[in-house]
């Protein structure tokens, strides 16, 4: 057993396969949490550069916090993140017609519009 803070976690996190059955979980991923997604700092410059051809896809809000806070953000720990709209979902989320929650930047990419 792993202990985290509060929160006991099993060992069986280390030799289990996870599946995400994003069906079932709906992106919840994306939409809860206290930081958003990991940024590595090689990440950066494709943040900066492609942010206009991904914006197209994001929610008002996401593009509202991107804005303000900025592309990635840099947490307590000094890690970098994706910045979070109302502290909740990552800002480059949208949501498709089944109500999934799905990431800006690999839709730019799945369309060929970016390459990283």
């Amino acid at each position: 057993m792993i202990i985290i803070d509060n929160t006991l976690i099993s060992d069986e996190v280390y030799s289990e396969t996870f599946i995400c059955d994003i069906d079932k979980c709906k992106g919840a991923c994306c939409v809860e949490g206290d930081m958003g997604a990991p940024v590595e700092k090689s990440e950066i410059t494709q943040l900066e550069n492609y942010y206009n051809i991904f914006k197209q896809f994001m929610k008002p809000e996401g593009i509202e916090a991107v804005e303000t806070q900025g592309k990635y953000i840099k947490g307590e720990s000094g890690d970098l993140t994706t910045p979070l709209i109302k502290n909740k979902e990552c800002a480059y989320i949208f949501f498709d017609d089944n109500n999934i929650a799905k990431c800006a930047i690999e839709k730019a990419f799945d369309k060929g519009l970016i390459d990283f």
